[in-house]
């Protein structure tokens, strides 16, 4: 045993001369996380609970990927608001040239303590991504979105035909990616980013047999992204009341985690999306509450652990819409609650 451990220290010292100290380590050397303090918030209880880890975990990368228009960018600034809501700094990297002000105040993002890059090339993006997870100073960094990085310019010297240029950046991407999870590893910043599925192509081949949630960039993500959530729209919420105009206020969407480094896949949520106000986080404690326990509905109104909150669930709702503090208790009372039953 003497002789095994001592070829084995030399084994590590050689490779730490070659590639540097640190390149082999012991798990065990590592400092422990505080358990209260591996995840974010995603701004949803419901998908907070699918995750079976209290939010997004910090440290990896967690995708959100669905078709256009179904709800992956507001879903990304809820979890930047509810990270800050919880005291936590956070970025977002704009590939798509699209964020502005209005939007993310709506969604409840504090713009004066937001960071915004907006890079010029793929290459700037990845490198972007990769010193800001490094530095250890955020609490949760934003990409919006992977599908815009292909058609950014990948920042190659020699620029070629468009075939291989979109070659160039999925070898970028890989490359990055690898770097980025490497930077992100031990530590305490959660990168969120919105990826665009593809549409299933016409073929010979059986839907068993083609891939699942295909989507841009090539296969990078699907290996290293630590959780990928799906996003799918279940129907448009109407603007309610008689006599209003033809219009929408919002989007009604499920989530499910397709795959889960950290622990087992499968879990469902759902949650609405208002067009002038990103998550309806009301909506969800309201449905959750009453599916647990936590609220009861009487006859005389909605109540929580003897407290009458108002006379209806509508009324509860916009109770809760305004008083955020409220909301914080009753999320707090659905996270320690083990099973909720499943409702439509």
């Amino acid at each position: 045993m003497p002789q095994r451990e001592a070829r084995l220290a030399h084994a590590l010292a050689e490779l730490e001369r070659r590639f540097g100290p640190g390149v082999v380590a012991r798990l065990r050397d590592r400092p422990a996380r505080d358990p209260a303090d591996r995840v974010v918030s995603s701004g949803s209880v419901g998908l907070d609970r699918a995750t079976r880890l209290g939010g997004l975990p910090r440290g990896h990368l967690t995708e959100y990927l669905g078709p256009e228009s179904s709800g992956k960018t507001t879903l990304l600034y809820a979890a930047l608001a509810a990270t800050q809501r919880a005291g936590g700094l956070v970025a977002l990297v704009d590939t798509e040239g699209s964020a502005d002000g209005a939007t993310l105040a709506a969604c409840g993002v504090d713009l004066d303590g937001l960071l915004l890059a907006r890079p010029t090339s793929a290459r700037d993006a990845l490198l972007l991504l990769t010193i800001l997870a490094r530095c250890g100073g955020l609490d949760a960094l934003g990409l919006g979105s992977i599908a815009a990085l292909r058609d950014l310019p990948n920042g190659s010297r020699h620029p070629g035909p468009v075939e291989r240029e979109a070659l160039d950046t999925a070898r970028l991407l890989t490359r990055g990616l690898r770097v980025l999870t490497a930077a992100l590893q031990d530590g305490p910043t959660a990168v969120l980013a919105t990826n665009l599925t593809l549409p299933i192509p016409y073929s010979t081949l059986s839907l068993a047999e083609l891939p699942p949630h295909r989507s841009t960039g090539g296969l990078a993500l699907r290996h290293f992204a630590a959780l990928r959530i799906a996003v799918a729209p279940l129907a448009v919420l109407p603007i309610p009341g008689p006599g209003s105009e033809a219009g929408a206020e919002g989007l009604r969407v499920g989530l499910t985690v397709v795959k889960h480094k950290l622990g087992t896949g499968g879990g469902t949520a759902r949650v609405d999306l208002l067009v002038d106000r990103g998550l309806d986080r009301a909506e969800e404690l309201v449905r959750l509450g009453l599916a647990s326990g936590i609220l009861v509905a009487e006859s005389l109104g909605v109540t929580h652990q003897g407290t009458q909150l108002g006379r209806s669930p509508a009324a509860v709702r916009r109770r809760l819409a305004d008083d955020g503090a409220l909301a914080d208790v009753l999320a707090d009372a659905l996270v320690a609650v083990p099973i909720i039953p499943r409702v439509a």
